[in-house]
């Protein structure tokens, strides 16, 4: 696919968008939807370890089991029994006023397209910045990308994202921000560690945020407030960030067996916060599937760009040739150029992490690798940031099974280098 930019700046597809039906809208009722849309990307690739418990735990088998024998109510899954790409557009939007409908005229906080290999083999996911600049599907003017939830609802938004990127949203699963907040009360707050001083107070909108770096437990609000703070030097592309930092520690939190019992809990307040098209019979799949996968091979990019102002607007100007690299490598499983030279190594890291960089460093030459060592002042959080799209990914499965202390770090795929340290790939130490 080809992708050009108009003389707006505007992210514009000059390909034949792709088509999908008409999805089979509803506000999810069913406990599987409830659960399953609460937990956004993670719900695909972490939380169901536990899921088969779940399903027998709520007793809505009998559901599962006339969706299988009935062939008229059956609905049709791909995964993991055909070797079709799944493609799940996971969004959370703003807070409604309306209280009877969180979805009605929103615009998305933020927006994740999940993608699952044939097979289920592996996951990818991509971050779209919420004020990507790009043409909303069916309107002549360029906008932010966010506004299409506004405008036109689920609908609007997946042919917005299929005509911009020319990938193919096979469904969706949107949960409201005070869903988010009810979820995090309901299993009794978050564990996590806050990178820097946040604070931000705007009253018009009923957003404060008051959290001190270092760690706590967030409760509803406060992880609301992490997830949505921006006012820092990075913007949008800091906040989508924490998102990520964020769902690692969810996904940590409900591996604890103490989250298992408050699931009744969280099944009867969550089901008015989520809109899916997902089918009880659908998330059992993705069950089955979400249980085999190692969480140490899902890779997790941005798509890459650079702010710009207008007036009082601010945009994310989408680079359009490392935004279809992102989108080939993650989505198409495109295989990558074949490297010229070693491969070269950065290490990223705070002062207090020196003598672990160091540690690192000689236990990586004596791999083999060449490594170059940078200090940093401040930084987020510990992960591997892969700068050259054409790195195999390879490179990374067999550095996480031969360096120490490399298996659980999170991939981030990292073109426009915001934490780099060599040409092909960083690891970033920032002790949490």
């Amino acid at each position: 696919m080809n992708q050009l930019y108009d003389p707006k700046n505007a992210y514009r597809p000059v390909i034949k968008p792709v088509r999908r039906k008409s999805p089979n809208q509803n506000i999810a009722g069913s406990f599987f939807k409830s659960f399953f849309g609460s937990l956004l990307i993670l719900v695909v690739v972490a939380i169901v370890l536990y899921r088969a418990e779940v399903i027998t735990f709520v007793g809505d088998v009998s559901t599962l089991a006339e969706r299988v024998v009935d062939p008229e109510k059956r609905v049709e899954f791909s995964l993991p029994f055909s070797p079709r790409r799944q493609n799940i557009l996971v969004m959370g939007v703003d807070a409604a006023e309306n209280e009877d409908n969180p979805f009605k005229g929103n615009r998305s906080d933020a927006m994740l397209l999940v993608s699952i290999a044939p097979h289920g083999k592996n996951v990818n996911v991509i971050s779209i910045p919420r004020d990507s600049k790009v043409y909303i599907a069916d309107r002549t003017k360029p906008d932010k990308i966010n506004h299409a939830f506004a405008y036109g609802g689920i609908n609007l938004t997946v042919k917005t994202v299929e005509e911009t990127f020319g990938v193919r949203i096979n469904h969706y699963l949107v949960l409201s921000n005070m869903g988010l907040v009810k979820f995090i009360d309901t299993i009794g707050g978050l564990p996590i560690f806050i990178e820097k001083d946040m604070y931000y107070n705007d009253t018009t909108g009923g957003l404060h945020i008051n959290l001190p770096k270092g760690e706590r437990v967030l409760t509803g609000k406060e992880a609301e407030g992490y997830m949505r703070f921006r006012k820092d030097a990075l913007g949008d592309i800091g906040r989508i960030r924490r998102q990520q930092w964020f769902f690692n520690a969810l996904g940590a939190r409900l591996k604890d067996p103490q989250v298992l019992v408050k699931i009744p809990e969280v099944l009867k307040v969550m089901p008015k916060y989520i809109l899916t098209d997902l089918s009880v019979y659908e998330l059992s799949q993705y069950a089955a599937l979400a249980k085999s996968i190692d969480m140490s091979t899902v890779q997790v990019a941005t798509l890459p760009g650079s702010p710009s102002q207008r007036g009082s607007i601010s945009y994310w100007i989408l680079d359009p040739e490392k935004t279809q690299e992102i989108i080939n490598r993650l989505v198409y499983r495109d295989k990558p150029k074949p490297l010229n030279g070693p491969i070269t190594v950065g290490i990223l890291y705070v002062s207090n992490m020196e003598t672990k960089a160091n540690e690192l460093k000689a236990e990586l030459e004596q791999a083999g690798y060449n490594v170059n060592m940078k200090s940093a002042s401040k930084l987020g959080h510990d992960h591997i940031a892969i700068h050259n799209l054409d790195l195999p990914n390879d490179a990374i499965l067999s550095l996480k099974k031969t360096i120490s202390g490399m298996k659980e770090k999170q991939t981030v795929y990292d073109p426009i280098g915001l934490n780099k340290a060599a040409r092909d790939f960083t690891i970033v130490l920032a002790g949490s």
